[in-house]
């Protein structure tokens, strides 16, 4: 007599076993080919063919933190060129509606000017030494307002600055 409990477990068929085999061999080769492209898109330093796939793992992590850090402060220094920019554009628009006023009331600004009056002029728009200590912020927007207390580190960011200077052509005419 035959124990019924034993009828019951059948060993798996071969042809079960050779498609769980294949699947497996399928990952694996599908994981090293992910970690060979993974250490093309990581930086490795001199010892590139010693990594494991944890240490890889764990620089790769690293890279893109510090990949999302820089992302952030360009981002940030993106906003603070905008602000300064809609600051500048104000300011322009001021000094050009003074420049009409003083036109109207008979300034020795002639309204014919001659060629070399409408040479462009350079203007630095990063720089703000030359600005003026005592600025009027009364026509600030809301979403200006952190500009007052950073206008002389327009492009700094803790401790990271950028020493580019934009120029900027202005006809004379404007």
């Amino acid at each position: 007599l035959q124990n019924p409990n034993l009828q019951l477990f059948q060993p798996p068929r071969s042809s079960a076993l050779a498609e769980v085999r294949h699947r497996l061999g399928s990952g694996r080769a599908h994981l090293r080919l992910c970690l060979e492209k993974l250490k093309g898109l990581v930086p490795l330093g001199p010892e590139a063919s010693r990594h494991t796939t944890l240490s890889l793992l764990t620089k790769a992590k690293l890279h893109i933190k510090k990949l999302e850090d820089y992302d952030r402060k360009a981002v940030h220094q993106i906003d603070q060129l905008q602000r300064e920019q809609r600051h500048l554009k104000r300011q322009l628009e001021k000094l050009g509606i003074e420049r009409i006023r003083m036109d109207s009331i008979g300034s020795t600004v002639s309204s014919e000017r001659s060629d070399s009056d409408r040479e462009e002029i350079d203007v630095d728009v990063e720089s703000t030494d030359d600005l003026p200590a005592d600025l009027d912020w009364s026509s600030s927007s809301p979403s200006d307002s952190d500009e007052r207390g950073s206008l002389q580190s327009v492009c700094s960011d803790e401790g990271y600055s950028s020493s580019g200077v934009k120029r900027l052509k202005l006809p004379l005419g404007l």
